[in-house]
């Protein structure tokens, strides 16, 4: 009994084994990547950077609750504790 689970595991081994030592480009079907350069076309907008100003992102919004109400600040106490 312990022969032929033996037999058997060694089959699929060398099987698989086979299947996956195999391989190999034969016709060099994978070509050769090489980079190549092009350049941008002779235009204005490549050549000439804009000349804006930098601006200042604008300022965050003021989040506000689901009633309208701006969120009270956090209490010494922390959330949900008594305090002023």
């Amino acid at each position: 009994m312990f022969g032929r689970i033996a037999v058997c595991r060694v089959g699929w081994l060398s099987a698989i084994l086979a299947v996956l030592g195999c391989y190999h480009d034969k016709y060099n079907m994978k070509p050769t990547l090489r980079e190549e350069y092009t350049l941008p076309p002779q235009e204005k907008r490549f050549n000439e950077p804009e000349m804006t100003p930098y601006r200042k992102p604008p300022p965050p919004k003021e989040e506000k609750t689901l009633l309208g109400r701006p969120p009270a600040p956090m209490s010494p106490a922390g959330v949900g504790g008594f305090g002023p």
